[in-house]
């Protein structure tokens, strides 16, 4: 037996025997991408096993999250860090290899993966990443950023919109160190792939504007080896590599769904390592582990050669490398002092107040990019003077990325995994349903990228309730490790900012569509999420975010000329301000007895934070096309109506 199909069977050994023990998991796409996953690592990857964030590093996402136990099992293999211990653990409580794919869990993993398609989108947003870099600092014989971004997908992947929408945006910015590699065995969980999918893939890949290479036999190490080979050559499109695998190969179940997700019986897995000549699939053999030092040798003598190169060019482009150090460097950014007192001292819509931070931010920040789903006119997210990224500027700073918003957040991620810095991406929050899976991903992934929401409420007026935002905050709030910011004027704005920096957690921004006038706050304490803006003791205490603070300001006045005393907190992010010493927050919400919130929504949150006998103002039900005035009489979200309510109660209690 050649030691190239030696590798081959330990890697279907080890994935089932790695399923079969845990009796969860995935066989069929750990038995027939195998070779893929192979010939990728051994010959095309460049990797360095010492450095798992050594930044020319190709990039590899595996889309089909499910196909775990294979790509854990080539990782042992290659020694990319993980031990024995560590597959027989697959999919046990606090393990190194988790049912899917987990970033930070698995130091070689590029992605968290798992909902089908999220992972075609980061890999898009890497790509996209890497031409901006290399466009800006790649010398004529110098190419210190050059990398490939590989991703694995199988049909399933390719049903999802995500993978759709950013695949057509792919091949709009002619992506070509992108490579897709198409695991096509022409099956899903329920049976043949064409009870639900009769596309040509060629036809469509080909239609938006990608390279299409066919390997008719998908599970021959030779074939696949130069499939790939030959997709690395392509100067003007991303390619796509369409596999024909056979799901299950060698198993009793070989080309049937059945064999998807039902992990191998103790005979049947006997059966299986008898047939691949395998007795203990964890232990490798001699000649397999000399097989496998060569290939990192391989790599060995590329990073030495990178490294040679890059040494040069810092003394022979000494310009472009002080940029590009500067470009990689974290230092923090001094929000506070970003802008001139006269751009704080004004009125804004809290869209128009973030492009003047964009702006200037982007100045400080020069890695710090992002775009719009064909909204930047309307949510005002875009860097003015920092030029449109496509195929002919890879240096634009403002990503266009049209009406896709399901794949636009997942994109989002893959450029902020890519720079391990911040990026953005902008729509109304009417449509963060869309992206609701991105977001998740995200927070779960622990990596700050920031969600751009403007015409934040009922407010939008006459386009209609379709457009006005009743659940989303609520929604969003509810994700873990996420943070949302509904700031009421500019500085807040600048504090939430400088929270979203100087953390990892993903951060949403919800502003706006309305001028709002400029409140009396300071920076440093609205960095705590939530405080005291107006008053100091009173009978009421008014709960607000963002819009209605001001509205709440109204009421006070109103009020206040009754002889009732009221207190303001602002609430610019409740999940920072959940995080402050208990005695902060008891301050905070024990200035008057009765406790009012008042937020444009009908999140339930705030019901910890009045107590039963408190009054919400809220958003229950959908909204009304009209004129914002008209619209706010019809809600009776108006100061005298509040006031007249707020004003009663205190009458009867």
């Amino acid at each position: 037996m050649n030691i190239n199909k030696k590798c081959l069977n330990y890697l279907r050994a080890m994935s089932c025997e790695m399923i079969t023990n845990a009796n969860s998991g995935h066989p069929g796409v750990a038995l027939g991408a195998t070779e893929i996953m192979y010939a990728l690592f051994k010959d095309h990857y460049f990797y360095d096993v010492k450095d798992h964030k050594f930044f020319p590093r190709d990039r590899f996402v595996l889309s089909c999250g499910h196909a775990s136990s294979l790509y854990y099992a080539t990782a042992y293999m290659f020694n990319f860090g993980l031990n024995e211990d560590d597959l027989k653990n697959f999919r046990q409580l606090n393990s190194r290899t988790p049912g899917h794919p987990e970033y930070n869990t698995t130091n070689f993993v590029e992605a968290s993966t798992g909902p089908l398609g999220q992972g075609v989108a980061n890999a898009v947003g890497m790509a996209i990443a890497e031409t901006m870099v290399a466009s800006r600092f790649n010398a004529q014989k110098y190419p210190v950023v050059d990398n490939y971004t590989y991703c694995l997908c199988g049909d399933g992947c390719l049903m999802e919109g995500v993978a759709q929408e950013a695949i057509s945006l792919a091949g709009t910015l002619k992506l070509n160190k992108l490579i897709l590699l198409y695991d096509c065995n022409r099956t899903t969980i329920d049976g043949k792939l064409n009870i639900s999918n009769a596309e040509n893939p060629v036809k469509k890949f080909k239609s938006m504007n990608w390279n299409v290479i066919v390997c008719r036999n998908g599970n021959n190490y030779f074939c696949v080896t130069r499939a790939i080979a030959k997709a690395k050559k392509s100067n003007n499109k991303p390619t796509v590599i369409i596999f024909k695998t056979t799901i299950g190969l060698n198993s009793k179940l070989a080309g049937s769904n059945l064999i998807h997700g039902n992990p191998l019986t103790k005979t049947d897995l006997d059966d299986l390592k008898e047939k691949l000549q395998i007795t203990d699939s964890f232990k490798l053999s001699d000649d397999i582990k000399d097989h496998i030092m060569k290939t990192n040798e391989r790599n060995n003598h590329l990073i030495e050669k990178w490294n040679n190169n890059f040494a040069v060019y810092q003394k022979a482009c000494p310009e472009l490398f002080k940029q590009l150090v500067n470009y990689m460097d974290n230092k923090s950014i001094n929000m506070q002092h970003l802008l001139k007192q006269e751009q704080i001292d004004k009125d804004y819509a809290m869209r128009d107040a973030n492009q003047v931070i964009l702006k200037e931010l982007s100045n400080k920040m020069p890695r710090f990019v992002g775009g719009c789903a064909d909204v930047s006119l309307t949510t005002k997210a875009y860097i003015e003077g920092g030029g449109d990224f496509s195929c002919e500027n890879r240096r634009g700073k403002n990503i266009h990325f049209g009406v896709r918003e399901h794949s636009m957040g997942a994109i989002c991620n893959g450029i902020t995994l890519y720079m391990m810095n911040p990026s953005f991406c902008s729509t109304l929050l009417a449509f963060s349903n869309y992206m609701l899976p991105p977001i998740r991903m995200s927070a779960q992934m622990n990596i700050p990228s920031m969600f751009m929401f403007s015409h934040d409420n009922f407010r939008v007026g006459q386009d209609g309730p379709t457009h006005q935002c009743v659940e989303q905050l609520g929604a969003l709030r509810l994700i873990p490790n996420l943070n949302v910011y509904r700031p009421c004027n500019i500085v807040e704005l600048l504090a939430s900012y400088d929270n979203a920096l100087s953390g990892k957690n993903p951060s949403c921004f919800i502003l706006s569509k309305q001028t709002l006038k400029n409140q009396n706050n300071s920076f440093d304490i609205a960095k705590l999420g939530g405080y005291i803006i107006a008053g100091d003791y009173g009978d009421v205490e008014i709960l607000a975010t963002g819009s209605e603070v001001e509205l709440a300001q109204n009421v006070k006045s109103i009020l206040e000329g009754q002889n009732i005393k009221v207190v303001i907190a602002s609430f610019p992010c409740l999940e920072i301000f959940e995080n402050q010493p208990e005695k902060y927050k008891k301050d905070v919400l024990s200035r008057a007895t009765l406790k009012v919130s008042l937020e444009a929504s009908n999140d339930n949150v705030w019901e910890k934070y009045i107590g039963k006998n408190g009054i919400k103002f809220s958003i229950e039900n959908f909204g009304k096309s009209a004129k914002q005035n008209d619209i706010e009489n019809y809600f009776k979200f108006t100061p005298n109506e509040i006031a007249k309510t707020i004003k009663k109660y205190l009458k009867n209690n």
